[in-house]
């Protein structure tokens, strides 16, 4: 009697087993939706209002990663999205947006006088300002800033906000014309003589090099 009794617990126990595996992958598969996907609605340049109801038709959620600012889409509008536009991801994806700020992005001048030029423009690079070029000034050292402009020739006191597109021009201290880096010269770089005349580069030997005595001759 004990026999027929432990095969009936043991078919029990496999049959209890294979239940628990079937309602297991079942779970799994609603939970990972396997096999269902969607794709992203293409929502570049739309407004974020707009863009969150077209996310949301598409059983997408968002997250707002970032801000720029941009003239190449109206403000407030997408101006970026990960992943991207017409990429099928599962139901339910968190799709990272980037959206246009209303106003430029500002940053602060911060005190660069004395510092070499490549420690000035690492700062204002970790700042956020990339359109940076230097203009060489006559001075008693090398390789020293001595100040920060606009193209105007406004000079920028530290603590000032600006846009981070505004051009600036760091104008670094050199003592003698060899100084001066090779090809360093660009659209607003000039050399300055110690009387604060801006003069043409061919110039730069006569500002930056005591005339010769020629007496002798």
């Amino acid at each position: 009697m004990r026999r027929p009794s432990l095969l009936i617990h043991i078919g029990l126990m496999i049959l209890a087993s294979v239940i628990i595996v079937v309602l297991a992958l079942v779970w799994m598969n609603l939970f990972t939706r396997h096999g269902s996907s969607v794709e992203i609605p293409n929502i570049y340049g739309l407004p974020a209002s707009e863009a969150v109801q077209l996310l949301d038709k598409a059983d997408l959620r968002y997250e707002v990663i970032d801000s720029v600012y941009t003239t190449e889409v109206p403000k407030g509008a997408v101006y970026d999205l990960s992943p991207k536009a017409g990429s099928r991801v599962k139901a339910g994806r968190i799709i990272f947006l980037t959206l246009n700020a209303s106003s430029p992005r500002n940053g602060i001048i911060p005190s660069l006088v004395d510092v070499s030029e490549r420690q000035a423009r690492a700062r204002l690079v970790s700042l956020g300002f990339e359109n940076i070029t230097p203009s060489y000034v006559a001075g008693s050292f090398d390789d020293l800033v001595m100040g920060v402009q606009l193209p105007s020739g406004q000079t920028l006191a530290p603590g000032t906000r600006i846009p981070l597109a505004t051009p600036l021009i760091l104008l670094v201290s050199v003592a003698t014309s060899d100084s001066i880096p090779h090809g360093a010269f660009g659209p607003y770089d000039s050399i300055t003589g110690t009387g604060g005349q801006v003069l043409p580069t061919d110039s730069t030997k006569h500002i930056l090099e005591p005339d010769e005595d020629e007496s002798w001759m």
